[in-house]
């Protein structure tokens, strides 16, 4: 900001101030989105040429019979499933989830008492946000992995605090909400007699492969 403006700025009503800034912040914002958004449109216009040209050698050569369509739809299977493989770290984590508000049949787990054996463990599991999260602006998200839920480096719930309390309870995500680890073999042995999986003491769970348990079907 320069230096006139910066004066001018101290000159005024606080409540004035603070609405300036907010002007400046959405002129930023909408600057930033119509780049984004004439970038993709270039983007798709360049796609479409890209795709007339192959569509266009591709009947080409099978109108004179160098390749048939069958070969075409095998190699292309398996080009397809090599660039998902290659490009899996490239994809949005956003989930279409019903309203978290409406969740009415939550499971009823005591959580408090068993704090000490699982260590609220599930705030280490990862799992993907919805539009209803991002919209609110209040649970943090992974800017590596838009739009996963954000962790701290020991593989956390960037919300989590150090009670093992959920910062953001009221807000939580619809996953939060519905989870139920009492079948979840990741974490109890046997949930029951509080036996919780020997593998949550070790720091990279639950990346690691379990000792001790099946791991718990999706």
């Amino acid at each position: 900001m320069p230096a006139t403006d910066q004066m001018a700025e101290q000159t005024m009503h606080p409540a004035t101030r603070i609405d300036v800034r907010l002007e400046a912040l959405e002129a930023s914002l909408a600057a930033g989105l119509r780049f984004s958004n004439d970038l993709g449109a270039t983007t798709r216009r360049g796609l479409r040429d890209q795709q007339s040209l192959l569509y266009a050698v591709v009947e080409l050569l099978m109108a004179r019979g160098v390749v048939h369509l069958h070969e075409i739809e095998a190699r292309r299977q398996e080009i397809a499933q090599s660039l998902e493989e290659a490009h899996a770290g490239q994809k949005l984590y956003l989930v279409d989830a019903p309203d978290k508000y409406a969740v009415r049949d939550a499971p009823v787990i005591d959580c408090d008492a068993r704090l000490e054996l699982c260590r609220a463990s599930c705030c280490r599991l990862w799992f993907s946000l919805s539009p209803q999260d991002l919209d609110e602006r209040v649970v943090k998200w992974d800017y590596t992995r838009p739009y996963a839920i954000a962790q701290a480096p020991d593989g956390r719930c960037l919300h989590q605090d150090p009670a093992m309390r959920c910062g953001i309870y009221a807000n939580r995500p619809h996953v939060c909400r519905t989870y139920d680890c009492r079948n979840d073999q990741r974490i109890w042995i046997d949930f029951e007699r509080r036996i919780p999986n020997p593998a949550l003491q070790h720091p990279e769970w639950p990346r690691v492969p379990e000792k001790g348990a099946q791991p718990a079907t999706a």
